[in-house]
C-alpha cells in the first residue's frame, strides 16, 4: 500500500490561461502529460513531479509545484476554496 501527501492551495495562484491549460492537460492521455493532472469539482489535483516537458509549463505552475516539493508533498490540490500562500503570486479571475 502506498501513501502520499498533498497540500491544498487556492486556484487564485494560477492565471485563467493556466487554468485552461490544466483542463487541456487533464484531457490528454497520461503518457502525453508533463505531470499528473486530474480535474476535480473545484480545481485540479496535480503531481509535483514533472517530466522534461515540464520546462514549458507556466511560471506560476512551476512555482506551485516547487512549493509542494519543498513541503514534502507528492501532489498539490488547487481548489477554489483553498488557502492562499503569501509565498506564491495571486492572480485575479
Amino acid at each position: 500500500m502506498n501513501f502520499g501527501t498533498y497540500i491544498v492551495l487556492g486556484t487564485a495562484h494560477v492565471r485563467c490561461t493556466t487554468a485552461e491549460r490544466l483542463n487541456a492537460l487533464a484531457g490528454l492521455q497520461p503518457g502525453d502529460r508533463p505531470m499528473m493532472v486530474a480535474c476535480t469539482l473545484c480545481g485540479w489535483l496535480v503531481g509535483t513531479q514533472i517530466s522534461a516537458d515540464g520546462a514549458h509549463l507556466p511560471d506560476e505552475l512551476n512555482a506551485i509545484l516547487a512549493f509542494g516539493r519543498r513541503h514534502g508533498c507528492d501532489f498539490v490540490l488547487l481548489d477554489s476554496d483553498g488557502a492562499e500562500s503569501p509565498e506564491l503570486p495571486v492572480f485575479p479571475w
